[in-house]
This record gives C-alpha cells, sequence and structure tokens, in this order.
C-alpha cells in the first residue's frame, strides 16, 4: 500500500466504512460498533477493540508492530 493509498484507507474508515486487507497472506478486517471499532485477524477471529477508528489507528498492532509503521506491507 503507498501512502497515498493509506491516507485513502484511513479516510474511508474514518467515514464508518468496514474494510479488509490483508498482511503476510492474513485477511484482517476493521469494523465499528457505536463509539468501538475493531481489528480482527479472520483465520482465528483475534480481535483488538479500540474507543473508535483513531485510537485504532495509534494503537492497534499486528505482530506487535503498529499499522502505521507496516502500511507499505499491506495489501488492500
Amino acid at each position: 500500500m503507498t501512502e497515498k493509498e493509506y491516507l485513502e484507507f484511513k479516510s474511508i474508515v474514518a467515514m464508518g466504512d468496514e474494510l479488509n486487507f490483508y498482511y503476510k497472506n492474513d485477511e484482517y478486517w476493521i469494523s465499528h460498533n457505536p463509539g468501538k471499532s475493531y481489528l480482527s485477524r479472520t483465520k482465528d477471529s483475534y480481535t483488538q477493540e479500540f474507543n473508535g477508528y483513531e485510537e485504532l489507528f495509534e494503537k492497534a498492532t499486528i505482530d506487535g508492530i503498529t499499522i502505521a509503521e507496516i502500511y507499505p506491507k499491506l495489501k488492500w
């Protein structure tokens, strides 16, 4: 994912849309409920919960690394 794609991805998530992406051949989903956002790994349903999409982008990790640090390796 390029930086431009990452910014577009974040913008779509900020509008409340649910999106999937891939990292190391694993599928992940970002989803929402009122006041909460989630990052889930499809293969085992491992889920991280956050107080909104902004906190998700600040604190969500995959393999101990934040999304902001690994976005170039994400496939959308």
